[in-house]
């Protein structure tokens, strides 16, 4: 198959895969009793954040000279992307809404996910100058706060009480659908997203090589592309839902699993040091959590704003794009 075949096929397998996984958490939270932000925090948060969780997981695994760099750049090089270019096309999403051009969320929901981002991604940039044994340490410590932040989120909250739209392998079917069809058409959802971001990044990396492009370009900014696809699909389908606290937490939340478990990996299998485009990117990301949650501190915000988060994303990849080969040698 072609470059352009592979794109369009991955597109259309990861949109078909988004609607499947978000009809399908929303009834699991549902039926589950979880409070909102949980379902989007935790339930669709884990789910698609699997394709950015295999990345350094596999790039490791298959033992490559590039496999540290491009593992790495995966892990911090995805809560950037969610951060900023995530976050600008749920801002778009919201200005379609004629009616409502604001974000609602709960200010609660906000605070714990990016708060445990924050300190997460905090201990992980201290691992950087830290020895071998002690970011072992570390690695125990942000997996001892996630496993906190998931019991603070179960016990967060107040279930809702609105019924879902029905559950899409048995639309004509009348009541709820069986716990077994829920977890049926969610793997099947999972299965589809993980499938079609393997297929994006397959097509990305053959036009990244046929252009040449630095290894730490497409490990920082080209495969976390691929790999936020479905959050930021997930995203734009729940605002036009005016589902917006699940919206909010399917990019808030990736972003404080991809702090705790991908970021324990790294620091245990991977050398851990990012070099300077790396270690900007870092600290780029945990700006851009700080100027986020001030942002929804309120628990609103314009679709401006938010459409305004990718611009320090654009001004990275420009960097990269004109900068990387010599920061890279250096």
């Amino acid at each position: 198959m072609t470059t352009a075949g592979l794109f369009v096929a991955s597109i259309l397998i990861i949109v078909g895969g988004s609607e499947l996984f978000t009809n399908a958490v929303e009834w699991a939270g549902h039926r589950l009793g979880l409070a909102r932000g949980a379902t989007g925090s935790l339930l669709a948060a884990l789910g698609t954040a699997l394709p950015e969780t295999t990345v350094p997981i596999v790039a490791v695994a298959g033992r490559r000279p590039s496999a540290d760099g491009v593992a790495v750049g995966a892990i911090l090089g995805a809560p950037l992307l969610l951060l900023t270019l995530g976050l600008a096309v749920t801002g778009i999403a919201v200005l379609s809404r004629h009616d409502a051009r604001e974000l609602v969320v709960e200010p609660r929901q906000v605070h714990r996910d990016l708060g445990t981002f924050i300190a997460g991604f905090s201990i992980l940039m201290v691992g950087f100058v830290l020895p071998e044994w002690a970011r072992v340490v570390a690695a125990i410590a942000v997996l001892v706060l996630y496993a906190g932040y998931v019991r603070a989120t179960l016990r967060g909250g107040d279930p809702s009480l609105t019924e879902p739209e029905p559950l899409h392998l048995v639309r004509r079917r009348p009541g709820a659908p069986p716990s077994a069809l829920i977890g049926l058409q969610l793997m099947v959802g999972v299965a589809a997203l993980i499938g079609g971001a393997e297929l994006f990044v397959r097509a990305i990396e053959d036009l990244a090589h046929s252009l040449t492009l630095a290894p730490l370009l497409l490990s920082l900014v080209v495969v976390p592309v691929a790999t936020e696809l479905p959050e930021t699909l997930n995203s734009v389908l729940w605002v036009r839902a005016r589902s917006d606290w699940l919206a909010l937490g399917n990019v808030a939340g990736a972003t404080a699993f991809q702090a705790c478990i991908p970021g324990a990996f790294g620091l245990v299998f991977t050398s851990w040091r990012p070099g300077p485009l790396g270690l900007a990117s870092a600290l780029l990301s945990l700006a851009m959590s700080g100027a986020v949650l001030a942002l929804l501190r309120r628990g609103r915000s314009r679709g401006w704003w938010l459409l305004c988060c990718g611009l320090p994303w654009v001004v990275l990849v420009a960097v990269i794009a004109t900068t990387g080969q010599r920061l890279q040698a250096s």
